[in-house]
């Protein structure tokens, strides 16, 4: 194959040459490149003063108060302190009253906590100490007498279950207690702690694993006759007259409720049943028709370690046996579910948990600290006061966005007359309808105070500065904010509404500054096709320009070749002479 090298038989630097030639031609390509940087500088230059436009527009946005809600409610902030915080803390919400108020904690709400019996009484009496019978275990935590559950869980317990397999099921099922296994001196056993203190808190277990607990306050009482009672002709009550139902302890030192219930003579059960039925004792009673007779079971219809039910009167049945509705529990109390107890200016109030919202409008206490014996009660002061400080704030966070942006515009708009530069927005219409926009917000009195006493920034200390900066005279503020809270309140909204208002039409999605944005980059992409286009252009004008150069090289070359032949043969030429 022949080797080419351009300018070889001619002597001429073709590649030189049209690499000169070249430069002239893509000069275009050069001022399309300035131009879409000059571009792109414009559009990070607004990028730069919409991102102090946005921060102005959230200052500005912050001290306009919600639809439904005054400037003086937005601001009116409380603020509160316990004297000693190891007691209690507490906040506050605008329905707040301020003032000073003594608390004393003399109880606070506790866990509650039941434990397994260990010994010969423990359910883990299968094969290696484990629980025979599995099923499902039914948790449900609320207050002590059941009325009130406020989450119930159902786990799912393997027959044979260890007590760990048992305490790792339960803790899995975020059921609201923890389970622990504590291997004592009469075994292993079982102990459940509700997570959360408060007599709301209460644990309950039912379900058909044969474990089960369920508090006092929230089981029946019932009582049964006997076998035989009935004894009389057709199998009738021999007695008749009063029969007495009383409901109360169990050591009968307080009754709630007593009813006298006539008792006909030769009452069969079903006669003495609809006869209590229907005397509203409290009590429910039904006909058990057995292997061994007919027998009369009352059951109290409330729940409670005060619904023990009592017979008496001549028509008592001679013999009844008493138990409790519920079966007997596995489970037995080591910590009762207490609520927290406490007083406020001395005055008595209780609360199910430690968290305390209904004691005072507006106020949450939360209690961290009772009593430790021989006290009886930790004592300390609960202060709420009024807080003007987010007013304060959110006038010095509108005024240092306002400055960040006129310094950033004034940056961006400059000209320096000695070394001829001009900032990348310098003339740009968008930067100065953006300073138009928050000259007029400023220097114009909101619609809103029209025949308000505080109508102007200057009238609360707010003053506007030679380079459209503004300075805040945080005594002059101050003053004004004591003598006429509501008044700065109203002004402040309202001029903070009029910028936010400015800052909306400027960057939001429809904004200026987002159509100007848009527009640039428009120009910069039409750019880049042009930019295509002469790139184009120029590969067909260099492929053009070789062409002719080769062209030239190769005649250039002939015309040499032929020079040389000519030469020697005219060098070869006979020499005659003259002599």
């Amino acid at each position: 194959m022949a080797v080419s090298s351009p300018g070889l038989g001619s002597n001429l630097d073709v590649n030189s040459i049209v690499s000169q030639l070249m430069a002239v031609e893509k000069r275009p390509l050069t001022v399309l490149a300035q131009k879409q940087a000059g571009l792109q500088a414009k559009i990070s230059a607004l990028g730069s003063l919409q991102g102090t436009i946005s921060a102005m527009q959230t200052a500005a946005g912050n001290l306009v108060p919600v639809s439904g809600t005054t400037a003086a409610q937005k601001f009116s902030a409380l603020r509160t302190s316990v004297a000693d915080a190891t007691i209690a803390s507490a906040t506050t919400t605008s329905s707040a009253v301020a003032g000073t108020y003594s608390l004393a904690v003399t109880q606070l709400a506790t866990q509650h906590s039941i434990t397994t019996p260990g010994g010969a009484s423990s359910p883990f009496s299968g094969t290696n100490g484990t629980l025979s019978d599995g099923g499902t275990l039914t948790l449900a935590l609320g207050t002590a007498d059941g009325v009130t559950v406020s989450k119930t869980t159902d786990i799912t317990i393997a027959d044979d279950s260890t007590p760990e397999a048992i305490r790792d099921a339960i803790n899995a099922a975020n059921a609201g207690v923890a389970a622990l296994v504590i291997n004592g001196t009469d075994g292993k056993q079982l102990l459940l702690t509700s997570d959360t203190a408060g007599s709301n808190q209460v644990i309950k277990i039912s379900g058909s694993t044969g474990l089960s607990y369920v508090a006092p306050e929230a089981r029946h009482h019932s009582v049964s006759t006997d076998i035989g009672v009935f004894s009389g002709v057709g199998g009738t009550l021999p007695v008749s007259g009063t029969l007495t139902i009383k409901l109360g302890d169990s050591d009968g030192s307080n009754i709630n409720k007593t009813t006298d219930v006539t008792i006909a003579a030769d009452s069969t059960p079903e006669m003495m049943r609809d006869a209590i039925n229907s005397a509203s004792a409290g009590v429910t009673a039904e006909v058990i028709d057995g292997t061994s007779g007919k027998q009369l079971v009352l059951t109290s219809n409330a729940s409670g370690s005060n619904q023990f039910i009592e017979l008496s009167g001549s028509a008592a049945p001679a013999n009844t046996r008493s138990d409790p509705v519920e079966p007997a529990d596995t489970f037995t109390q080591t910590h009762a579910a207490l609520g927290a107890t406490f007083t406020l200016n001395g005055v008595a109030v209780s609360s199910a948990t430690n968290t305390v919202t209904t004691a005072i409008d507006g106020i949450t206490l939360n209690l961290l600290k009772g009593p430790e014996a021989p006290a009886t009660s930790l004592s300390t002061t609960l202060t709420i006061s009024k807080d003007n400080t987010s007013l304060t704030t959110g006038v010095n966070a509108l005024v240092k966005a306002i400055n960040d942006f006129q310094s950033t515009a004034r940056n961006l708009g400059s000209y320096d007359a000695t070394s001829k530069k001009a900032g990348t927005l310098n003339g740009d219409s968008t930067l100065r309808t953006a300073q138009n926009s928050f000259r007029t917000a400023l220097g114009e009195i909101p619609s809103a105070l029209t025949g308000a006493s505080l109508q102007r920034l200057s009238d609360i200390g707010v003053s506007l500065q030679k380079d459209g900066t503004l300075t805040v005279d945080a005594a002059k503020l101050s003053t004004a904010i004591g003598k006429d809270f509501n008044g700065v309140a109203n002004l402040v909204a309202a001029y903070g509404s009029a910028v936010k208002s400015a800052a909306d039409g400027l960057v939001g999605s429809g904004g200026l500054i987002a159509a100007r944005s848009d527009g640039l980059n428009s120009s910069i992409v039409n750019l880049g096709k042009q930019s295509t286009v002469i790139s184009n252009r120029l590969i067909d004008i260099e492929a053009r320009y070789r062409k002719q150069f080769t062209s030239l090289d190769t005649l250039i070359a002939g015309m040499t070749t032929t020079s040389t032949f000519l030469t020697q043969q005219l060098a070869n030429l006979p020499k005659y002479s003259n002599s």
